[in-house]
């Protein structure tokens, strides 16, 4: 991956959380849990079950945080 690539994550990252509730914050937090994982486990281009694991577990987390983010919106009527 390029230096300008990373900076561009990095930036991203940086205004995605500016600003979020700490609940939104937390999604976004395990949303790049889940990018980190599957980027090592797909490093080798080769998956094993135990990564495959640690993928699924990391989706779960995401998963539920999302909904749990979604949940707490009120809509006004």
């Amino acid at each position: 991956m390029n230096i300008v690539a990373i900076m561009n994550m990095a930036m991203m990252y940086f205004k995605l959380n500016s600003g979020q509730s700490a609940q939104a914050r937390y999604v976004f937090k395990e949303g790049m849990d889940v990018i980190s994982v599957i980027a090592a486990a797909t490093k080798d281009k080769k998956i094993t079950a135990a990564e495959k694991k640690a993928v699924v577990k990391e989706l779960r987390e995401f998963s539920k945080s999302a909904i749990d983010l979604l949940d707490g919106i009120k809509i006004p009527e």
